[in-house]
């Protein structure tokens, strides 16, 4: 049977028909190219060939885009389903990296080679002040934008679809830091003599798992202390300046959280309840982790973290390590997957798993030891 968006359905008179857009008419409309066959199989053989061998765009008007504007007529229509942060970084990455490298080049001469070799020159040397390549995560995006375009100039009749699949560069598995149990108290004890925003802001992300961005765009009015939970509503994204009449090319905003799973309600833990009592009847802002009525940079946040972290004479980490070894700590504690899941707001337990829980040795020698139980020796 056809499946959904195939373009091909059985006739009348028996046969199989598919259809394959090559190009447009004068009035904007699609054109399509038909092949017929007895049976379905046969009709989908015949499209693939079709695709892959013999077929050309049309000339002239479409067949000379330049990937530049293919790219931007795409951006034009998918924005709207992006968030603002997304906007943002996609913007940054067509003018910086792609544009200067495909941006003047036929989009109907883009192949999966060309693709290929735009790969291994950003990893190799990639970096705008020529310092080195860009790591395999932030050349993926790029690709990933690329990859929409050719579909986009596919589906418009503009090109044909790339003869092979575009190749995604392989990701080292670096380990992420955490605090060691021993790190982790010293940096409580120092923490929680404080009475600052800063230091309860750390406290949350340590004893509930949020992110920088989330801490300093979490409001009072999202902490029920009556119910016992935080509510995860909003989160800090920088978002390109339309107007730019200040000179900036960027601002921070409010907004939405990136999926609707890092919308939650966390349990506020009795470790963390006193602090957010305590802070609550001396708050000057609205914000938790501000003592001004707007939030708080993360920047500056993720700066005073820092500084923090040389008083207590511990190794300089990014403020996400504060995520990790909560969730580190949470399986190290008998805390299940899926509520652990849930509460960090992943939209599945793989990625708890996979990225975020570091098993210690500690952990591994105890699991090891169950085996004794199963001993014949014992």
């Amino acid at each position: 049977m056809p499946k959904r968006g195939e373009n091909i359905h059985k006739r009348k008179d028996g046969r199989w028909e598919g259809r394959l857009k090559i190009g447009k008419h004068p009035n904007g409309t699609t054109k399509y190219k038909s092949v017929y066959a007895k049976t379905y199989s046969e009709v989908k053989e015949k499209l693939s060939q079709a695709r892959h061998s013999g077929f050309e765009p049309e000339k002239g008007k479409h067949g000379n885009s330049l990937f530049s504007e293919v790219m931007s007529a795409w951006f034009t229509s998918a924005k709207f389903a992006m968030k603002g942060s997304t906007v943002y970084k996609y913007t940054y990455l067509m003018e910086r990296h792609i544009n200067p490298e495909l941006g003047a080049i036929r989009v109907c001469d883009i192949t999966s080679s060309l693709i290929g070799i735009f790969t291994e020159q950003k990893l190799r040397r990639g970096k705008l002040d020529g310092s080195g390549g860009l790591s395999a995560f932030y050349v993926k995006t790029m690709l990933y934008i690329i990859q929409a375009v050719m579909a986009f100039a596919c589906d418009e009749g503009l090109c044909p679809p790339l003869r092979t699949k575009i190749t995604m560069p392989a990701e080292r598995r670096k380990d992420i830091p955490i605090l060691s149990l021993e790190e982790q108290r010293r940096f409580e004890r120092y923490v929680v003599h404080k009475t600052g925003t800063t230091e309860l802001g750390m406290l949350i992300s340590l004893y509930a798992g949020l992110r920088i961005g989330e801490v300093c765009a979490l409001k009072w009015e999202d902490v029920d202390l009556k119910k016992g939970v935080i509510l995860i509503r909003h989160t800090i994204s920088r978002i390109k300046c339309e107007d730019n009449e200040d000179g900036r090319r960027s601002r921070l905003i409010l907004d939405s959280p990136k999926t609707d799973t890092s919308k939650r309600d966390i349990p506020i833990s009795s470790l963390l309840m006193p602090h957010l009592v305590k802070a609550r009847d001396t708050a000057c802002s609205s914000y938790v982790v501000s003592d001004r009525p707007g939030f708080l940079n993360p920047r500056t946040f993720a700066y005073r973290y820092h500084k923090v972290l040389g008083k207590c004479g511990l190794s300089i980490i990014n403020y996400h390590a504060l995520r990790h070894t909560f969730a580190t700590r949470c399986i190290e504690a008998g805390v299940d997957i899926k509520s652990l899941s849930e509460i960090l707001g992943h939209a599945n337990i793989s990625i708890t798993l996979n990225t975020y829980v570091h098993s210690s040795m500690e952990m591994k020698r105890t699991q090891l030891e169950k085996l004794s139980l199963l001993s014949a020796c014992e």
